[in-house]
């Protein structure tokens, strides 16, 4: 049964990626009025085909692999006019989503906000606050944080890049390319104290050991600012010199070469 409280909101689909084998372990919360979900199968099984018993829930099966191209299934297949994208190994919380809903809502300049993880919330200071998101405080959004307007973001021409992402070439930072995309093109996002999920399980990008995870990093922040490339690695090295694990990893980082380049 759907929660007795109305929602007076537009609907909101939670647009969940997984694969086959892991859709009969997937743990969705009790339906509630103005969230529909959209479980997006990759490699899927036939278990992974049968029908939904619940209203709010919709399994799509779709031919692509990597975490982005999930992602954009989800802008082309969602049908409310919010998208917030999730994983299957989220514990989300309803009433933050809708929450984070309201705020857009209440914000018809804002094409897309961000709420945070439980396990990341800040208790003080500006980012405990709701502030503006630009190019340098975006870094840290992740799933099931991201909720965007689908309509102004498909528009705009805006979608995952597949060359980030779990299951991609480099895998991470599919969020960040997406964020900065929609800055470019002149789509504004702002944060709010709201947590819409949480993430008990170490996620990938709290890895710094792994040298295929820290060439992505490199990567990404060439995709991101092209020619500034350099200076951002460096200041990016700097800020992050202790996860990076030495002084020597932090200038390799930093010079754009691999991590096992002096080993």
């Amino acid at each position: 049964m759907m929660d007795e409280q109305p929602s007076c909101g537009a609907s909101v689909t939670v647009a969940v990626s997984t694969l086959g084998h892991r859709v009969s372990s997937l743990s969705l919360p009790a339906p509630v009025a103005g969230i529909n979900y959209l479980v997006l199968v990759q490699n899927p099984v036939s278990e992974a085909l049968m029908p939904s018993m619940r209203d709010d829930v919709r399994v799509e099966a779709i031919e692509t692999m990597g975490l982005s191209n999930s992602r954009n299934a989800a802008l082309a297949l969602a049908e409310g006019p919010f998208v917030l994208f999730s994983d299957d190994d989220l514990d989300l919380d309803p009433k933050g989503i809708l929450a984070l809903r309201t705020a857009l809502e209440q914000a018809p300049d804002l094409t897309w906000a961000a709420g945070w993880r439980q396990e990341r919330l800040p208790r003080r200071g500006v980012r405990s606050r709701i502030h503006r998101l630009g190019w340098f405080n975006s870094g840290r959004i992740c799933a099931p944080e991201l909720m965007v307007r689908n309509h102004d973001v498909t528009r705009a021409g805006v979608w995952f890049d597949p060359n980030f992402g779990v299951g991609a070439r480099y895998p991470l930072g599919e969020e960040y390319a997406f964020v900065t995309d929609m800055l470019k093109a002149g789509l504004k996002g702002r944060s709010f104290p709201t947590v819409t999920g949480s993430h008990p399980h170490a996620s990938t990008g709290e890895n710094w050991s792994d040298p295929d995870l820290l060439a992505a990093r490199q990567m990404l922040l060439t995709r991101v600012f092209g020619l500034w490339a350099p200076l951002l690695r460096m200041v990016y090295a700097l800020r992050h010199r202790h996860r990076l694990g030495s002084f020597g990893a932090a200038v390799r980082f930093a010079m754009g070469q691999p991590q096992n380049y002096f080993r």
